[in-house]
């Protein structure tokens, strides 16, 4: 009895070690966001990590977020650098059109606030992007850009796990910054996974086809 309720091969042992290994990713990634600007990168390795580690099971998940943490250094700071620029100009033009009272200053409201959701959009494709294709961080970003409005339901999905996760965080932030993280990122996956297979060039043979990156 104890066996079909604790064994390897049970559902309760694989849901265990995988929350497991998402908590740990968590981590990971926490601590590879503490210098700021490599918050980009500690992204694309949690996402990287998320997918072959713990959800095809290749790989121990601190040795693979490593190793990508490591490949990806070099793009994702000024990627990183670009996202915070962003940000920062989109709150202090916001800050500045919020204390105005016409029509004008409540329409740039409504731009502005649209306009974050576009960059915020950008982030949630921009990282997985990187982690799955050896492409220059422009071409990355043009692409991220494409997939926004291409597959708009899904951005409006992945978009709202997002903010949802940010705002758990911020009212409960222990114990949802070691856990949410890594779970917003394992969700998502399920939704990413299927789009970015679009943008992948077809196996030319069953080995390949057997890649981690294919199932």
């Amino acid at each position: 009895m104890m066996n079909r309720i604790f064994g390897h091969d049970t559902f309760f042992f694989r849901f265990m070690n995988q929350a497991g290994n998402v908590i740990i990713a968590t981590l990971l990634w926490l601590l590879g966001c503490l210098p700021v600007v490599t918050i980009g990168t500690s992204t694309i390795a949690l996402y990287y990590t998320t997918v072959k580690s713990i959800r095809r099971g290749e790989g121990y998940v601190s040795r693979e977020f490593f190793g990508a943490y490591r490949r990806n250094l070099k793009n994702g700071i000024p990627m990183t650098v670009v996202f915070l620029l962003l940000g920062a100009v989109l709150a202090i033009d916001r800050m500045y059109v919020d204390q105005g009272q016409s029509a004008a200053a409540a329409a740039f409201s409504l731009g502005y606030t649209l306009l974050t959701l576009v960059v915020m959009s950008l982030a949630v494709y921009v990282f997985p992007v990187m982690s799955r294709f050896t492409m220059s961080s422009w071409e990355c970003f043009r692409l991220a850009l494409l997939m926004v409005f291409r597959h708009l339901p899904f951005t409006v999905i992945l978009l709202g796990m997002a903010i949802g996760t940010v705002c758990l965080v911020f009212l409960i932030p222990a114990p949802m910054l070691f856990i949410l993280p890594g779970a917003c990122c394992y969700g998502q996956s399920f939704l990413m996974e299927r789009l970015l297979k679009k943008y992948m060039a077809k196996p030319q043979t069953e080995e390949e086809a057997e890649k981690w990156y294919y199932r």
